[in-house]
């Protein structure tokens, strides 16, 4: 009991700060304990209650329900209140609260509440600026949620050892001085019931519950008590659907359903995956993770993932200037900073695609960086101007020659691209299908190339809505999401009156005067395409954790000649970037011994 007193105690140091131990025992005197079971409502939607919870132990989910049906809004762990707003506003509750699994919540009316504060102003102070910093949270900060606290691990196949991969695990979190521990059926056979389940919420940091097909029963209890499913496969091993599954009934939909990610192991000198489809397509899969055994970045990778602590990049569109992505990355990486998943648009696809493709080898990367440059992909490809202005055959060949067969979902790291349905005037987001194709659609700018179709509809370059995809990294589990733009919205002002003729400026280049500075064609038909998307990007660059805008100027948007100097410029500047941030940024110093 002691211990457990203890355990709530660091829970109401986190909250309400350094408030003394006489008063942490006054608000477990005074609160009122309140045990939820699994599915059990806290509170409905337009209640009328002041009433502020605590969380104790367990987890639940906040819920809107409304005339479109219901969306959930996010997870809240222990340690966190809840209800707090109609605390202080006296209004309806504006979501419903529910137990996803067994839980516990400290209740405080509002002459609770006040007795507290009477007898410790401060905790009203330390609420108070909490409300404050969750109103001031960024859209990226309001979609992150809790990390989970106990993981199911569930074992496709009962023979396969496991071993190597949560020895590595173990690894990573005891370097990181991060509790964790492993739980197997038959290190607590002697004692399975609900108080070894019960006594997880003591321990500090990460419960991994190792289950299979041999002892249903312990299974079944890991998952009531799970906040995260991993389903851990063997790739090599029969795709269809397993007895297991079937019985966990993990893909039905509910509003109690836990995320379900599909770990899938490879051995250490595998090649990179193909037909990974076949194991997504018949399964609700929230997310899926490619892992090689040994392979030190892949464990990493992995461990953030599953506690919410992973790295996002999101790449901008904007021409050959994407050979500036790649030194982005390679200075990024020699810092410490990991990729863990990867999205852009347009030039931000082709480029920072083709770098997780080749799992960050940058010898492989400016291989094909020079071989794309001695192509020439924009040149000699003239069409009859009834479509666009290039047939696009060449930048076919060479994607198609880059990617082959493989899809989206077979590369290392998770990556995305987004393309505009032209038809649907929307943005579509690519994590499935033909890597060459969704590549091909994310950079076929109007006029320039030919649009792809894709499921029946015309696709054009992500750029003309989206030209740094900011949002669909907050579907994953990202602590912080680093964005990268090639072009802004520069304050450019011109000296003459009218625009310059044809003819004029060819004769001012001739003589080399150079009096007028004016975008080429393909730049104004690009830019002008992409202007509202530009300014999307203006309001979006404050919800990451870091963004920065390259300075590229000079630069032509299919200068390819150049490439070495646009990657040297972007590594460049990636770097000064890193070193000017206050040492309290610089997250990646918490990782550089262990890469």
């Amino acid at each position: 009991m002691q211990n457990f007193n203890s355990h709530y105690h660091q829970l109401f140091s986190k909250l309400f700060g350094g408030v003394s131990e006489e008063t942490l025992d006054q608000i477990f005197e005074i609160g009122q304990k309140k045990e939820l079971t699994t599915g059990e409502y806290l509170f409905h939607q337009g209640a009328n209650e002041d009433v502020l919870y605590i969380v104790l132990t367990g987890r639940l989910r906040a819920i809107s329900e409304g005339p479109k049906g219901v969306r959930i809004l996010g997870d809240i762990g222990e340690g966190e209140p809840v209800g707090e707003f109609a605390l202080f506003t006296n209004e309806p509750r504006m979501a419903s609260v529910l137990a996803i699994r067994k839980s516990i919540v400290l209740e405080f009316t509002r002459e609770e509440y006040h007795s507290l504060v009477a007898k410790d102003p401060s905790l009203a102070t330390s609420l108070t600026q909490f409300v404050i910093n969750r109103l001031r949270r960024n859209t990226f900060q309001q979609n992150r949620s809790t990390p989970p606290k106990n993981i199911a691990l569930i074992n496709l196949q009962a023979d396969h050892d496991l071993s190597p991969w949560t020895d590595d695990m173990m690894a990573y979190f005891i370097d990181r001085e991060t509790p964790v521990q492993v739980y197997d059926f038959e290190s607590q056979k002697d004692h399975v019931d609900e108080t070894f389940f019960d006594s997880l919420e003591q321990h500090e940091g990460l419960n991994i519950l190792v289950c299979d097909a041999s002892e249903k029963t312990w299974s079944h209890q890991c998952l009531v008590y799970a906040d995260l499913v991993i389903l851990v496969t063997d790739f090599q091993a029969d795709k269809s659907i397993y007895p297991i599954e079937r019985e966990l009934d993990l893909y039905s939909k509910s509003i109690l359903n836990k995320k379900v990610y599909m770990l899938l192991l490879h051995g250490p000198d595998d090649s990179m995956p193909t037909h990974t489809s076949a194991w997504l397509d018949s399964r609700q899969i929230d997310l899926h993770i490619h892992i090689r055994q040994g392979n030190q970045r892949d464990i990493r990778r992995f461990c953030r993932i599953i506690t919410n602590q992973a790295i996002g990049l999101v790449l901008g569109g904007g021409g050959t200037k994407g050979y500036a992505h790649i030194g982005v990355v390679k200075a990024l990486q020699e810092r410490g900073v990991e990729i863990d998943f990867l999205g852009g648009t347009s030039a931000g696809a082709i480029y920072g695609v083709t770098m997780s493709f080749f799992d960050f080898n940058f010898q492989k990367i400016e291989q094909t960086s020079s071989h794309s440059a001695k192509s020439k992909l924009t040149s000699k490809d003239m069409a009859l101007p009834m479509v666009s202005f290039l047939t696009g055959r060449k930048m076919k060949r060479f994607v198609k020659g880059l990617f082959k067969d493989y899809f989206m979902e077979d590369i290392w790291v998770n990556s995305y691209c987004v393309s505009t349905n032209f038809s649907k005037a929307s943005p579509r987001i690519h994590d499935r299908g033909l890597l060459w194709k969704k590549i091909l659609a994310s950079i076929a700018i109007p006029g320039v190339f030919p649009p792809v179709v894709i499921d029946n509809y015309l696709h054009v370059d992500g750029a003309v809505m989206d030209n740094l995809p900011i949002e669909p990294m907050y579907r994953f589990p990202v602590s912080k999401i680093i964005a990268v733009s090639l072009s802004g919205l520069p304050d450019r002002k011109v000296s003459y009156l009218e625009a310059p003729s044809g003819w004029t400026l060819f004769w001012d280049k001739m003589r080399g005067k150079k009096r007028f500075k004016i975008p080429g064609i393909a730049s104004l038909i690009i830019n002008s395409l992409t202007l509202n998307s530009l300014q999307k990007q203006e309001v979006t660059k404050s919800k990451v954790s870091h963004y920065f805008e390259l300075n590229l100027k000079g630069i032509g948007f299919m200068d390819d000649k150049k490439w070495k100097q646009i990657q040297q410029r972007g590594y460049e500047q990636t770097v000064s970037y890193l070193e000017n941030l206050p040492e309290k940024e610089r997250f990646w110093e918490e990782n550089r011994l262990s890469v």
